[in-house]
């Protein structure tokens, strides 16, 4: 018997689903959802895929930005590195040394 169709008989207490009480024959009945609560039963649910999230203008000039900055950033201490080296190794061939 499914719960949105149980009746409670308020005459002798009997649960039924037809129009009058099985037992006693009384039409005096309150459905049984009243006291207990009906829980859908739950579905599992599929894995809903993330929505695609599209960065605005701003967003991939400020972190496309930062990539650049940084790789900027990066190629001029080595450059600066390399150009350091090659003064030292420079002098040092010349027979000064700093």
């Amino acid at each position: 018997m499914q719960l949105n169709v149980a009746r409670v008989c308020l005459d002798c207490e009997e649960i039924h689903d037809a129009q009058r009480c099985p037992v006693c024959a009384s039409e005096t009945f309150a459905f049984l959802t009243r006291w207990v609560p009906r829980i859908e039963p739950r579905t599992p649910a599929a894995a809903a895929p993330k929505p695609i999230v599209i960065p605005t203008l701003a967003q991939r000039i400020v972190f496309g930005g930062g990539a650049l900055s940084l790789i900027a950033y990066g190629l001029l201490r080595w450059s600066r590195r390399a150009q350091k080296q090659v003064e030292v190794v420079s002098l040092r061939k010349a027979g000064e040394l700093r």
